[in-house]
C-alpha cells in the first residue's frame, strides 16, 4: 500500500460531527470530484472515485446532512480494464438546492467563481474542507524517497480555494498549471508534516516523521563515512607521496645529512606511510601536534625541492 492509500484511508473514516464541516467536507469532493449531470429532472450531482472507503465516506457524509443518495459500481474496460464508484445525489431535496448548501451556486442557481464564504468561516470547516480535496485529489510521495505533496485539480477556481485554504494555516504552497491542469503542492518536509496535522492524519504523521528520521540519520551516516573515506584517501596519497620524497633524499644526501629531528621524522614517515600527520606526532619520542609535523615536513619538501633544483642545473 502507498503512503497516499494509508493516509487517504485514515482520514476517510474520520466522520465530521458537526453540521457545517460535513457541508465542509463535501463541499471539497463535490469541487474536486465532482460532476453535474443535467436531465429532464432537476439534475443530479455525481461524484466519483475509485476508493470504496472514499465512496463510504461521500455516502456517510450525505446521509448525516440528512439526504437522499444511491451509490453504484461501474466498470471500464477501454483504455483499459477498471472500475469506479459513483454516488448520485439528486440537486433537489424537498425544498433545499444541494448545490445552494455546498456553496457551489448563487440564490439564482448561477454556478459561482468562488465557493460561498461561509463554507470555510471556522476553522474546523477548513480543516476537513482541506483533508475532502485530499480525499479526492491528493498525491503525497513516500517520505523515504523523497517530500512532495500534491492536489491534480481540474479547475482554476479548485486550485484557488485549496490554496488559499493553505495558506490560512501558515502553509506555503506553489501553484502550476500543466496540460490544463491546476497542481498545486507542498515541498518542504516541516510543511507537509504540518498538513497531515491539520487534516487530522495523526497516524500519518508520525509515519511520516518516524521515516523522516530514519532518512535523516542514513544520510548522515553515509555524510559521515565519505567524509571518512574521503580523509582516509588523501591521508593514504599524502603519506606515499611523503615516501616517495624522503626516498628521494635518502638517495642523493643519504638520511644522516638531515638534523635528527627530521631524520627521525623521515624514517618513522618510511616505516608507517599509512599514518596521519597526528599519528606521526604521536610516535616521536618527544610527540609534537599535527602543526609540529606539518612544520617538519615542509622543511623536508624544501630540501627535496632544493636536490630536485640542483640535479636539474
Amino acid at each position: 500500500m502507498s503512503f497516499t492509500e494509508q493516509v487517504k484511508n485514515e482520514v476517510a473514516r474520520i466522520i465530521p460531527e458537526r453540521r457545517c464541516c460535513l457541508r465542509a467536507e463535501l463541499t471539497a469532493l463535490a469541487l474536486v470530484s465532482g460532476s453535474l449531470q443535467i436531465g429532464p429532472h432537476p439534475g443530479t450531482l455525481l461524484l466519483t472515485t475509485a476508493r470504496p472507503v472514499i465512496a463510504r465516506t461521500i455516502f456517510k457524509l450525505t446521509k448525516r446532512l440528512g439526504w437522499q443518495a444511491t451509490i453504484t459500481r461501474r466498470q471500464y474496460t477501454r483504455p483499459r480494464r477498471y472500475h469506479v464508484f459513483v454516488v448520485e445525489l439528486p440537486v433537489q431535496q424537498g425544498n433545499l438546492s444541494v448545490l445552494r448548501e455546498l456553496g457551489l451556486v448563487d440564490r439564482k442557481n448561477r454556478i459561482k467563481e468562488r465557493l460561498d464564504t461561509r463554507i470555510l468561516d471556522r476553522a474546523c470547516c477548513r480543516r476537513v474542507f482541506l483533508r475532502g480535496c485530499f480525499m479526492g485529489s491528493g498525491f503525497i510521495s513516500n517520505p523515504d524517497h523523497s517530500y512532495q505533496l500534491e492536489f491534480n485539480l481540474n479547475t482554476g477556481e479548485a486550485a484557488r480555494e485549496v490554496n488559499t485554504t493553505l495558506l490560512r494555516f501558515g502553509l506555503a504552497p506553489g501553484l502550476r498549471e500543466h496540460n490544463g491542469r491546476y497542481v498545486v503542492y507542498l515541498k518542504e518536509a516541516d510543511q507537509i508534516g504540518e498538513f497531515l496535522r491539520v487534516i487530522g492524519a495523526m497516524q500519518g504523521v508520525l509515519d511520516y516523521e518516524n521515516s523522516r528520521i530514519l532518512k535523516d540519520m542514513r544520510n548522515r551516516v553515509n555524510r559521515l563515512v565519505n567524509c571518512e573515506t574521503a580523509n582516509l584517501k588523501k591521508a593514504v596519497d599524502t603519506g606515499l607521496e611523503q615516501v616517495e620524497m624522503i626516498k628521494e633524499i635518502a638517495e642523493r644526501i643519504g638520511l644522516a645529512s638531515l638534523r635528527p629531528k627530521l631524520r627521525e621524522l623521515a624514517e618513522l614517515r618510511l616505516r608507517h606511510p599509512e599514518a596521519s600527520l597526528t599519528e606521526l606526532g604521536r610516535l616521536l619520542d618527544k610527540p609534537v601536534g599535527k602543526s609540529g609535523v606539518n612544520h617538519r615536513m615542509r622543511e623536508l619538501r624544501r630540501i627535496a625541492e632544493q636536490i630536485s633544483h640542483e640535479k636539474k642545473a
